[in-house]
């Protein structure tokens, strides 16, 4: 049976949309940082003892102890497939800028205000 996602494709989706973004801008789940850190409403037992790790892009409720990456958290909170799920996400993923592309539009912007 042939596969409909490679998985260098899912492996892109999983990282590649920091999970802080996707759960604030993208999602809208309720959410609020406190010491730094993302808490947000859990999908699964609308707690808010949650969690989000940048180094892994995952988030976690350590109520209901559930991990969630990024196609995870789309087809909870969107109600979707896992197929819809990635669709969802391959198109996100083309509008926001990748990573190195971040950095350099930060340093052109801060070059436009004078810092080196």
């Amino acid at each position: 049976m042939r596969r409909r996602f490679s998985a260098r494709e899912l492996f892109e989706l999983r990282n590649g949309i920091p999970v802080d973004d996707l759960i604030q801008d993208h999602l809208r789940m309720a959410a609020k940082r406190r010491e730094g850190q993302l808490r947000f409403l859990c999908p699964v037992c609308n707690e808010f003892n949650t969690a989000t790790r940048q180094a892994t892009n995952l988030a976690r409720c350590f109520r209901c102890e559930r991990n969630f990456n990024t196609i995870d958290l789309v087809m909870i909170v969107n109600g979707s497939d896992f197929v819809e799920s990635v669709r969802y996400l391959k198109r996100l993923l083309k509008e926001i800028p990748r990573h190195e592309d971040r950095s350099g539009a930060l340093k052109q912007m801060l070059q436009q205000i004078g810092t080196p």
